[in-house]
Protein backbone atom coordinates (compact mmCIF):
# COMPACT_ATOMS: atom_id res chain seq x y z
CA UNK A 1 0.00 0.00 0.00
CA UNK A 2 1.36 3.44 -0.96
CA UNK A 3 2.53 5.62 1.90
CA UNK A 4 0.46 8.78 2.37
CA UNK A 5 2.13 12.06 1.38
CA UNK A 6 -0.28 14.33 3.25
CA UNK A 7 1.24 16.82 5.68
CA UNK A 8 1.25 15.73 9.30
CA UNK A 9 1.35 18.00 12.33
CA UNK A 10 4.23 16.96 14.58
CA UNK A 11 4.55 18.44 18.05
CA UNK A 12 8.13 19.24 19.09
CA UNK A 13 7.32 19.59 22.79
CA UNK A 14 7.62 16.79 25.30
CA UNK A 15 5.03 18.36 27.58
CA UNK A 16 1.72 16.52 27.69
CA UNK A 17 -1.35 18.75 27.48
CA UNK A 18 -3.52 18.75 30.58
CA UNK A 19 -6.97 17.34 29.86
CA UNK A 20 -10.23 17.56 31.78
CA UNK A 21 -9.32 14.24 33.41
CA UNK A 22 -6.09 15.78 34.76
CA UNK A 23 -8.07 18.67 36.26
CA UNK A 24 -10.63 16.35 37.84
CA UNK A 25 -7.87 14.21 39.32
CA UNK A 26 -6.20 17.34 40.72
CA UNK A 27 -9.52 18.45 42.25
CA UNK A 28 -9.95 15.05 43.90
CA UNK A 29 -6.39 15.24 45.30
CA UNK A 30 -7.04 18.66 46.85
CA UNK A 31 -10.34 17.50 48.33
CA UNK A 32 -8.76 14.37 49.80
CA UNK A 33 -6.10 16.53 51.47
CA UNK A 34 -8.76 18.90 52.84
CA UNK A 35 -10.62 15.96 54.37
CA UNK A 36 -7.46 14.36 55.78
CA UNK A 37 -5.68 17.27 57.50
CA UNK A 38 -6.68 19.62 60.31
CA UNK A 39 -4.94 22.76 59.03
CA UNK A 40 -4.63 24.58 55.72
CA UNK A 41 -2.04 27.35 55.39
CA UNK A 42 -1.85 29.80 52.49
CA UNK A 43 1.69 31.04 51.88
CA UNK A 44 3.56 33.37 49.55
CA UNK A 45 7.03 32.56 48.22
CA UNK A 46 9.99 34.89 48.23
CA UNK A 47 12.41 34.43 45.30
CA UNK A 48 10.73 31.37 43.85
CA UNK A 49 13.02 28.48 42.89
CA UNK A 50 11.64 25.12 41.81
CA UNK A 51 14.66 23.30 43.27
CA UNK A 52 13.99 24.65 46.76
CA UNK A 53 10.24 24.14 46.46
CA UNK A 54 10.91 20.46 45.73
CA UNK A 55 13.15 20.38 48.82
CA UNK A 56 10.30 21.83 50.91
CA UNK A 57 7.96 19.12 49.63
CA UNK A 58 10.44 16.44 50.74
CA UNK A 59 10.94 18.06 54.15
CA UNK A 60 7.17 18.15 54.67
CA UNK A 61 6.67 14.48 53.86
CA UNK A 62 3.37 13.44 55.41
CA UNK A 63 1.77 16.78 54.51
CA UNK A 64 0.52 18.06 51.15
CA UNK A 65 1.73 21.15 49.28
CA UNK A 66 -0.08 22.56 46.25
CA UNK A 67 1.40 25.34 44.16
CA UNK A 68 -0.63 25.54 41.02
CA UNK A 69 -3.80 26.65 39.35
CA UNK A 70 -5.77 28.65 41.90
CA UNK A 71 -9.09 28.57 40.04
CA UNK A 72 -9.09 24.78 40.15
CA UNK A 73 -8.06 24.80 43.83
CA UNK A 74 -10.90 27.23 44.59
CA UNK A 75 -13.39 24.94 42.88
CA UNK A 76 -12.04 21.96 44.82
CA UNK A 77 -12.40 23.70 48.20
CA UNK A 78 -15.78 25.25 47.43
CA UNK A 79 -16.30 28.88 46.57
CA UNK A 80 -19.50 29.36 48.56
CA UNK A 81 -20.82 28.14 51.92
CA UNK A 82 -23.11 25.73 50.06
CA UNK A 83 -20.23 24.27 48.00
CA UNK A 84 -17.47 24.07 50.65
CA UNK A 85 -16.42 20.52 51.45
CA UNK A 86 -15.63 21.36 55.10
CA UNK A 87 -16.95 24.23 57.23
CA UNK A 88 -15.07 27.49 56.73
CA UNK A 89 -13.02 26.53 53.65
CA UNK A 90 -14.91 28.97 51.43
CA UNK A 91 -13.43 31.79 53.55
CA UNK A 92 -9.99 30.81 52.26
CA UNK A 93 -10.93 31.19 48.59
CA UNK A 94 -10.79 35.06 48.57
CA UNK A 95 -7.15 34.78 49.75
CA UNK A 96 -6.14 32.72 46.72
CA UNK A 97 -4.76 35.64 44.74
CA UNK A 98 -1.28 36.21 43.41
CA UNK A 99 1.67 33.83 43.54
CA UNK A 100 0.58 31.71 46.51
CA UNK A 101 0.57 28.05 47.52
CA UNK A 102 -1.27 25.84 50.00
CA UNK A 103 0.04 23.59 52.76
CA UNK A 104 -2.25 20.92 54.21
CA UNK A 105 -0.87 19.52 57.46
CA UNK A 106 -1.67 18.54 61.03
CA UNK A 107 1.08 20.79 62.41
CA UNK A 108 -0.25 23.68 64.56
CA UNK A 109 0.38 27.34 63.63
CA UNK A 110 3.25 27.88 66.09
CA UNK A 111 5.21 24.96 64.63
CA UNK A 112 4.64 26.09 61.02
CA UNK A 113 5.67 29.66 61.81
CA UNK A 114 8.87 28.54 63.55
CA UNK A 115 9.80 26.28 60.64
CA UNK A 116 9.17 28.97 58.02
CA UNK A 117 11.18 31.49 60.04
CA UNK A 118 14.17 29.12 60.16
CA UNK A 119 14.04 27.86 56.57
CA UNK A 120 15.96 30.11 54.17
CA UNK A 121 18.05 29.31 51.12
CA UNK A 122 20.49 31.81 49.64
CA UNK A 123 20.62 32.15 45.85
CA UNK A 124 21.46 34.59 43.08
CA UNK A 125 19.05 37.49 42.66
CA UNK A 126 17.02 37.89 39.48
CA UNK A 127 15.63 40.84 37.60
CA UNK A 128 13.10 42.64 39.80
CA UNK A 129 14.67 41.46 43.04
CA UNK A 130 15.90 43.95 45.61
CA UNK A 131 19.56 44.50 46.37
CA UNK A 132 20.41 43.66 49.97
CA UNK A 133 23.67 45.62 49.92
CA UNK A 134 25.55 48.27 47.98
CA UNK A 135 28.19 46.80 45.67
CA UNK A 136 30.93 49.18 44.52
CA UNK A 137 33.92 47.96 42.53
CA UNK A 138 37.19 49.92 42.57
CA UNK A 139 39.24 50.71 39.50
CA UNK A 140 41.52 47.80 38.54
CA UNK A 141 41.13 44.03 38.16
CA UNK A 142 37.61 42.66 38.68
CA UNK A 143 37.43 40.09 41.48
CA UNK A 144 34.62 37.68 42.25
CA UNK A 145 33.51 37.09 45.82
CA UNK A 146 35.24 33.80 46.61
CA UNK A 147 37.61 32.67 49.36
CA UNK A 148 40.22 33.78 48.53
CA UNK A 149 39.07 36.39 45.95
CA UNK A 150 39.93 35.52 42.36
CA UNK A 151 39.96 37.59 39.18
CA UNK A 152 37.34 36.78 36.60
CA UNK A 153 38.42 34.68 33.60
CA UNK A 154 39.41 36.53 30.43
CA UNK A 155 36.55 35.17 28.31
CA UNK A 156 33.95 36.96 30.50
CA UNK A 157 35.30 40.44 29.75
CA UNK A 158 33.21 40.97 26.55
CA UNK A 159 30.09 40.06 28.54
CA UNK A 160 30.97 42.58 31.24
CA UNK A 161 31.29 45.34 28.63
CA UNK A 162 27.99 44.29 27.09
CA UNK A 163 26.39 44.59 30.54
CA UNK A 164 27.56 48.20 30.87
CA UNK A 165 30.78 47.83 32.87
CA UNK A 166 33.72 50.01 31.70
CA UNK A 167 36.19 47.14 31.41
CA UNK A 168 39.17 46.27 29.26
CA UNK A 169 41.31 43.16 29.02
CA UNK A 170 44.78 43.86 30.43
CA UNK A 171 47.33 41.05 30.56
CA UNK A 172 44.50 38.53 30.32
CA UNK A 173 42.57 40.00 33.28
CA UNK A 174 39.22 41.89 33.02
CA UNK A 175 40.02 45.34 34.41
CA UNK A 176 37.80 48.29 35.32
CA UNK A 177 38.95 51.57 33.81
CA UNK A 178 37.18 53.47 36.60
CA UNK A 179 35.22 52.68 39.76
CA UNK A 180 31.81 51.18 39.09
CA UNK A 181 28.68 50.86 41.26
CA UNK A 182 26.79 47.66 40.46
CA UNK A 183 23.80 48.35 42.71
CA UNK A 184 22.66 50.20 45.79
CA UNK A 185 20.93 48.68 48.78
CA UNK A 186 17.15 48.52 48.42
CA UNK A 187 16.94 49.19 44.69
CA UNK A 188 15.26 46.81 42.26
CA UNK A 189 17.73 45.00 40.07
CA UNK A 190 17.69 45.15 36.30
CA UNK A 191 18.51 42.07 34.23
CA UNK A 192 22.00 43.45 33.57
CA UNK A 193 22.74 44.10 37.25
CA UNK A 194 21.46 40.68 38.26
CA UNK A 195 23.76 39.04 35.73
CA UNK A 196 26.77 41.08 36.86
CA UNK A 197 26.15 39.99 40.46
CA UNK A 198 26.06 36.39 39.33
CA UNK A 199 29.41 36.77 37.55
CA UNK A 200 30.80 38.24 40.79
CA UNK A 201 29.39 35.31 42.83
CA UNK A 202 27.32 37.66 45.00
CA UNK A 203 24.08 36.09 46.22
CA UNK A 204 21.31 38.39 47.42
CA UNK A 205 18.11 36.35 47.13
CA UNK A 206 16.61 34.36 50.00
CA UNK A 207 14.07 31.68 49.13
CA UNK A 208 11.54 31.45 51.94
CA UNK A 209 7.88 30.77 52.62
CA UNK A 210 5.65 33.36 54.25
CA UNK A 211 2.34 31.95 55.60
CA UNK A 212 -0.18 34.74 56.06
CA UNK A 213 -3.54 33.07 56.71
CA UNK A 214 -4.72 29.63 57.83
CA UNK A 215 -7.85 27.53 58.21
CA UNK A 216 -8.27 25.26 61.21
CA UNK A 217 -10.78 22.44 61.50
CA UNK A 218 -10.51 22.55 65.30
CA UNK A 219 -10.83 26.31 65.80
CA UNK A 220 -8.28 29.10 66.04
CA UNK A 221 -7.14 31.50 68.73
CA UNK A 222 -9.98 33.90 69.41
CA UNK A 223 -12.41 31.80 67.36
CA UNK A 224 -13.23 28.35 68.71
CA UNK A 225 -15.82 27.54 66.05
CA UNK A 226 -15.25 24.66 63.64
CA UNK A 227 -13.60 25.78 60.43
CA UNK A 228 -12.12 29.03 61.77
CA UNK A 229 -9.92 31.24 59.55
CA UNK A 230 -7.24 33.46 61.09
CA UNK A 231 -4.44 35.71 59.84
CA UNK A 232 -0.84 35.77 61.04
CA UNK A 233 0.84 38.96 62.22
CA UNK A 234 3.41 40.01 59.62
CA UNK A 235 6.67 41.91 59.75
CA UNK A 236 7.59 44.61 57.26
CA UNK A 237 9.81 42.11 55.45
CA UNK A 238 6.92 39.65 55.21
CA UNK A 239 4.59 42.32 53.83
CA UNK A 240 7.16 43.19 51.19
CA UNK A 241 7.24 39.53 50.12
CA UNK A 242 3.44 39.49 49.89
CA UNK A 243 3.44 42.68 47.82
CA UNK A 244 5.95 41.17 45.38
CA UNK A 245 3.79 38.03 45.15
CA UNK A 246 0.69 40.07 44.29
CA UNK A 247 -1.10 39.26 47.56
CA UNK A 248 -3.57 41.82 48.89
CA UNK A 249 -4.39 41.59 52.58
CA UNK A 250 -7.66 42.63 54.12
CA UNK A 251 -11.27 41.82 53.43
CA UNK A 252 -11.79 42.66 49.81
CA UNK A 253 -14.00 41.20 47.17
CA UNK A 254 -12.70 37.87 46.00
CA UNK A 255 -10.83 37.84 42.73
CA UNK A 256 -12.24 34.34 42.18
CA UNK A 257 -15.98 34.81 41.91
CA UNK A 258 -18.47 31.91 42.05
CA UNK A 259 -19.09 30.49 38.60
CA UNK A 260 -22.11 29.07 36.90
CA UNK A 261 -22.14 25.40 35.93
CA UNK A 262 -21.29 26.25 32.33
CA UNK A 263 -18.35 28.44 33.36
CA UNK A 264 -17.07 25.77 35.74
CA UNK A 265 -17.19 23.14 32.97
CA UNK A 266 -15.31 25.48 30.63
CA UNK A 267 -12.66 26.07 33.30
CA UNK A 268 -12.16 22.32 33.77
CA UNK A 269 -11.73 21.88 30.02
CA UNK A 270 -9.05 24.60 29.91
CA UNK A 271 -5.58 23.33 29.04
CA UNK A 272 -3.62 25.65 31.35
CA UNK A 273 -0.89 24.06 33.46
CA UNK A 274 -1.73 22.83 36.93
CA UNK A 275 0.42 22.11 39.96
CA UNK A 276 2.60 19.47 38.31
CA UNK A 277 3.15 21.06 34.90
CA UNK A 278 6.22 23.06 33.84
CA UNK A 279 5.96 26.81 34.34
CA UNK A 280 7.84 30.05 33.78
CA UNK A 281 10.21 29.31 36.66
CA UNK A 282 11.59 26.28 34.80
CA UNK A 283 12.57 28.48 31.84
CA UNK A 284 14.16 31.07 34.14
CA UNK A 285 16.21 28.44 35.96
CA UNK A 286 17.44 26.93 32.69
CA UNK A 287 18.48 30.40 31.52
CA UNK A 288 20.29 31.13 34.78
CA UNK A 289 22.09 27.79 34.77
CA UNK A 290 23.32 28.51 31.25
CA UNK A 291 25.00 31.76 32.34
CA UNK A 292 28.79 31.58 32.38
CA UNK A 293 30.52 31.42 35.77
CA UNK A 294 34.21 31.63 36.64
CA UNK A 295 36.10 28.41 36.00
CA UNK A 296 35.85 25.91 38.84
CA UNK A 297 32.88 27.63 40.50
CA UNK A 298 29.61 25.73 40.64
CA UNK A 299 26.18 26.65 41.91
Amino acid sequence: MARTKRNKVISLTRTTSKTREHKEKFVDTVRDAAQQYSYLYVFAVSNMRNTYLDEVRKLWTGSKIFFGKLRVVAKALGETVEEEIRPGLSKIVPRLRGNVGLLFTDSPPAEVLDWCADYRRLDFARMGGRATETVELPEGPVYCRTEPPETLPHNIEPQLRALGMPTQLKQGVPTLLQSFTVCKEGEKLSAEKAQILKHLIIQMAHFRLVPFVYWSAIGAEGDESEGAVAEFSLSDEDREVLDDAGVTLGKKKSAIRPKSTAEADEMMDDDDDDDEGPNEFDAIEKRDNAMMLPKGVQL
